[in-house]
């Protein structure tokens, strides 16, 4: 299984954990993955209020980092232009020789979709965020693209370089906060990797049994195989953790971004923590 970890370009510690990258590779670890907020949001009591830029703290952890990939978990399509994301991933792809994991979602706090200017969209955020992709997926075929849709209007424009990883594109991880619905079907259509967190919309963990029938129906739906990854916090008893991954690996789970994002007080106890479920889990990375 892939070992990944969700390194904090939020709160106290952020820039330090942004300067770790080099720290973190150098461990062993596969991929380090950020999360997309830009505001404090009084409705969000998962986070906290100060955040360095997804896209900005990607650039600089892969110029420290030499093999470890770098992802978004996961970046919310809504809130930026997509021809504009479409240059600034290619561009990183480019920059950071083919190392870059796209993890996207729609997002799930009006109050940020309001102060971005696109709180007009916050009820169809779904269909947006397709349309979103379907631009993102045009620009990368390269050369001269156009689009037309609901919301966007691309005339005829020369888009290069595309990403320089295989078939010119970023793998696209569709993330999913449940097992049902629109969500997975943005993931049998698009989805390079299926991407869920670990808990649903109603707070409910998603088992490992759970995780396995939504994946086969996935697959039936999608009529390919999507390989099926997990975001999972790793806070408490690391031993319990470590077992319950080899639960998910040995029903098709194939990676997991691993966060230790609460309960760290100061980076060195973030280090700390991720170090030694790192210990513990080798015998898992190397199966």
């Amino acid at each position: 299984m892939r070992l990944d970890l969700v390194l904090p370009n939020e709160g106290d510690y952020m820039v330090e954990a942004m300067n770790s990258g080099p720290h973190f590779e150098a461990m062993g670890w596969d991929g380090l993955w950020l999360s997309d907020h830009l505001l404090g949001i009084a409705e969000d009591h998962l986070h906290k209020q100060e955040w360095l830029d997804i896209i900005v703290a990607m650039a600089h952890l892969a110029a420290q980092t030499t093999r470890v990939r770098i992802g978004s978990g996961v970046l919310v399509l809504p809130y930026r232009n997509p021809v504009l994301t479409a240059r600034m991933i290619a561009s990183l792809d480019q920059l950071s020789g083919g190392r870059i994991d796209l993890g996207v979602g729609v997002g799930w706090l009006s109050r940020e979709y309001q102060a971005l200017g696109v709180g007009a969209i916050f009820d169809d955020r779904g269909p947006y965020a397709n349309e979103v992709l379907d631009v993102i997926l045009t620009c990368w075929q390269g050369g001269t693209i156009e689009f037309k849709g609901t919301w966007f209007d691309v005339p005829p424009v020369v888009f290069d370089a595309p990403p320089v990883q295989q078939g010119g594109r970023v793998p696209l991880w569709v993330g999913s906060l449940t097992t049902t619905g629109a969500p997975m079907q943005r993931v049998a259509k698009y989805a390079d990797y299926w991407h869920p967190s670990e808990a649903d919309t109603e707070g409910r963990s998603l088992t490992p049994e759970r995780f396995r029938e939504t994946g086969e129906r996935l697959d039936e739906v999608a009529g390919r195989e999507i390989p099926r990854t997990i975001r999972l916090r790793c806070n408490g008893d690391p031993q319990e953790k470590v077992d319950l991954l080899h639960r998910f690996a040995e029903v098709g789970c194939v990676q997991a971004a691993c966060s230790f994002l609460s309960g760290s007080p100061t980076f060195g106890e973030f280090d700390r923590v991720a170090t030694r479920f790192f210990e513990l889990a080798d015998s898992l990375h190397k199966a």
